[in-house]
């Protein structure tokens, strides 16, 4: 039986909301509550999932290497901006391991990192922006059956990065610079970051076409030998 999840959809719900009350009544200043509320929320949906199928220690320490291969190949190309695989290794995760998984390891990989990279009133925009990306991304590639899965995979991963994280990243940009939210104003704020966006979601899906099925069938190995993340009737 497929698995709804209704607590993700719950879950980002209120991650959007905690991100437009830190944007709009503490004025983005209070960024690590802000996101610290985030991650809480991430989590809950795994955490449930996760006890009500009774999961592995295993399994576990499968999503921690997973969040730490992500932080590991966005610090591994610092000095190219645009280059981020976090994204690719997020989505890839979710598409094998669940979307609760992957939204969770999109958020918390995303946040890690972050302390590398600077963290700042940026940060709740970045960690919710990449979490609802990862999810509507995985939902889409386990909710189809398609041929082409490699490429379909690319595709999906890569718009769902131009569109949904480039919007959500750029909102900070939008408050900070467009304080009067006019139609003028927040859509030079936009375009200005089009071409980072599309980068972005040029390198998401390169290695997505490259990385999904070697890294997919070692994970889908791993689960088949240990039985982990197995789906239960209630699921």
């Amino acid at each position: 039986m497929q698995r709804k999840p209704y607590l993700t959809v719950v879950s980002l719900t209120l991650s959007l909301a905690a991100v437009l009350v830190g944007a709009f009544l503490l004025r983005d200043r209070q960024y690590y509550l802000v996101s610290g509320v985030i991650l809480l929320l991430a989590c809950l949906p795994f955490a449930a999932l996760f006890r009500k199928r009774r999961g592995k220690v295993r399994e576990l320490v499968i999503v921690s290497v997973m969040a730490a291969i992500a932080v590991a190949s966005r610090a591994a190309f610092y000095m190219l901006p645009t280059v981020k695989p976090l994204c690719a290794i997020a989505i890839i995760t979710g598409l094998y391991l669940g979307e609760e998984t992957g939204f969770m390891v999109g958020v918390l990989s995303m946040f890690l990192s972050n302390f590398l990279f600077g963290q700042g009133a940026w940060t709740p925009y970045q960690i919710f922006g990449m979490g609802f990306a990862v999810f509507v991304a995985d939902v889409i590639l386990r909710a189809g059956r398609f041929q082409s899965r490699r490429l379909v995979c690319a595709v999906v991963g890569a718009l769902c990065c131009f569109a949904i994280y480039g919007l959500c990243a750029d909102s900070c940009a939008v408050f900070a610079m467009a304080p009067d939210l006019s139609w003028k104003s927040v859509s030079a704020v936009l375009l200005t970051g089009l071409p980072f966006n599309a980068s972005h979601a040029a390198v998401t899906g390169v290695v997505l076409f490259l990385t999904e099925k070697p890294i997919g069938e070692k994970l889908e190995r791993m689960c088949v030998k240990y039985q982990l993340f197995q789906k239960g009737e209630s699921e």
